[in-house]
């Protein structure tokens, strides 16, 4: 049986291997490939204890998005062009799930996996294309809250500047599929932010 990981283990734990970080995703460069992405350089050696922290957390964000995408996609709801948009925002998050475990294994530490955590959904999230969207623009709006709230408190000038990076995509992943539901593209001057504690919580929402 796979071990199961709790939100304290995310946020204080970690388990560290002496061998090469093992990708079950395959190679980065397919990713960045399909979404046209150069990823940033995740050369930074150890980090300190915050800011592994706050990669943990934001590990578990993106195991989250990848399987909330590949479920999306696997609905059949979607219209062709809603499919191309979650399809291309599922290569992005798969992109940032690789650099982030890039960083943890700078330090020594193997990132969780999908292995490691079992995900839950709103009844009824995926019946049709309007929930799978709505959930969507959801996950999105944390998502990027919990980018900006860790980009904002890290120590590290080079893991911030990556931070900012994802959240400007994860703003970009909103803002399309905002329009693909009928909604205003972008709102809010200031996008709201979260602490590690309120993300910790929100991604409890969607944990089994």
């Amino acid at each position: 049986m796979a071990e199961r990981l709790t939100r304290a283990d995310l946020l204080s734990g970690g388990r560290r291997t002496g061998a090469a970080l093992l990708l079950a995703a395959g190679g980065l460069g397919a990713f960045a490939a399909a979404a046209g992405a150069t990823p940033p350089d995740d050369a930074l050696g150890a980090l300190p204890a915050g800011d592994l922290a706050y990669v943990r957390l934001l590990v578990a964000w993106e195991l989250l998005a990848i399987d909330f995408y590949t479920h999306a996609l696997g609905s059949r709801h979607l219209d062709r062009e809603s499919a191309d948009v979650m399809r291309l925002a599922l290569a992005n998050e798969q992109a940032h799930y690789m650099y982030l475990a890039g960083v943890m294994a700078g330090s020594g530490l193997l990132a969780a996996t999908a292995a490691d955590i079992d995900f839950s959904y709103p009844g009824g999230a995926f019946f049709t294309a309007r929930s799978v969207t709505r959930l969507a623009l959801t996950l999105e709006r944390l998502a990027l809250g919990a980018y900006l709230g860790a980009g904002g408190n890290v120590a590290t000038p080079a893991l911030a500047q990556a931070l900012s990076q994802i959240a400007a995509n994860e703003a970009q992943h909103l803002s399309v599929i905002s329009l693909r539901g009928r909604a205003a593209a972008f709102q809010d001057a200031f996008p709201a932010t979260m602490t590690m504690a309120d993300s910790s919580n929100a991604l409890d929402t969607y944990t089994a």
